[in-house]
């Protein structure tokens, strides 16, 4: 990888105001001195939590056309990460699959699929079953990383999962996740007396725990944001785990501005105060 003009090809949802999807990850991941090859799957006005939204996903025509220029100008000699996440249409996931595959045929790039399906917040999937059962079919076999909410891995172990044996049991248990670096990134586990925020790394049938505080606010795009930090720091060089732990106090400090100025989402502000005082800690 040239190690002076770094890439990620990240591969999601772009929203005209907000931030959710590319407009949280890019952003980190350009804060972070790295270039960030943004694919839209889908247009919107804003997220879906707003009372009125519109726009639609991206014609299959229209992605393949930014995938094959992307792919010609040889970004992915560049890219060692690439990431997914809101997908929605069948024709999507089939071009982002034939995507990774080239990525990885060009380069063996690292694919970090985080499947945005749902969480316990919305009680649920907020994308079709059909969609989320697709993207599981295509993508989690070719996915090297995977960063699923709690309730995402429940529904791609397909069981419920309440504390650590049963989370243990069910990975180990499963023919392509047994195989799999799992970051479960909102763990909802019995064993989590003190209800910190958690985050557990599943390799290989080791648990690994990282946690951070709990900061009284719900905000959605939380995400979106942490994937787009994780990959920029495995970028830079950091184990997955110095990555992880990086990630969780960057969405910390994300967190606790929102809270602190009475805010009911993230903003530009969030994320730089976030990147301002990793920055710090590094020097």
């Amino acid at each position: 990888m040239n190690t002076i003009e770094p890439h990620i090809i990240s591969i999601q949802s772009t929203v005209s105001t907000g931030y959710v999807g590319n407009n949280s990850a890019s952003f980190a991941i350009q804060l972070h001195g790295i270039n960030c090859v943004a694919i839209p799957t889908i247009l919107l006005s804003s997220h879906t939590d707003k009372p009125v939204y519109y726009g639609e996903a991206v014609s299959k025509e229209l992605f393949n056309k930014l995938a094959q220029g992307v792919l010609e100008i040889e970004t992915a000699k560049l890219t060692q990460y690439a990431i997914s996440g809101y997908l929605k249409s069948q024709e999507i996931i089939d071009a982002t699959a034939l995507l990774i595959q080239e990525l990885k045929k060009q380069n063996n790039i690292t694919y970090i699929y985080d499947p945005v399906f749902g969480d316990t917040r919305t009680d649920g999937l907020y994308i079709p079953k059909e969609q989320a059962d697709y993207s599981m079919e295509k993508l989690l076999p070719l996915s090297d990383i995977l960063t699923p909410n709690h309730f995402e891995l429940e529904y791609l172990l397909g069981s419920k999962i309440a504390n650590e044996r049963e989370l243990i049991d069910a990975v180990k248990s499963h023919p392509l996740l047994s195989k799999k670096q799992i970051v479960l990134t909102t763990a909802e586990l019995s064993e989590n007396v003190n209800h910190q925020v958690e985050v557990i790394l599943i390799d290989k049938g080791v648990l690994t725990h990282f946690y951070s505080e709990n900061i009284p606010v719900e905000v959605v795009g939380t995400g979106d944001l942490f994937t787009g930090v994780l990959s920029a720091q495995l970028t830079l060089g950091q184990s997955l785990s110095e990555a992880i732990q990086v990630s969780m106090n960057f969405l910390s400090t994300v967190l606790k501005y929102v809270y602190t100025q009475g805010l009911k989402e993230m903003n530009a502000m969030a994320i730089l105060q976030a990147q301002g005082v990793l920055n710090k800690k590094e020097e």
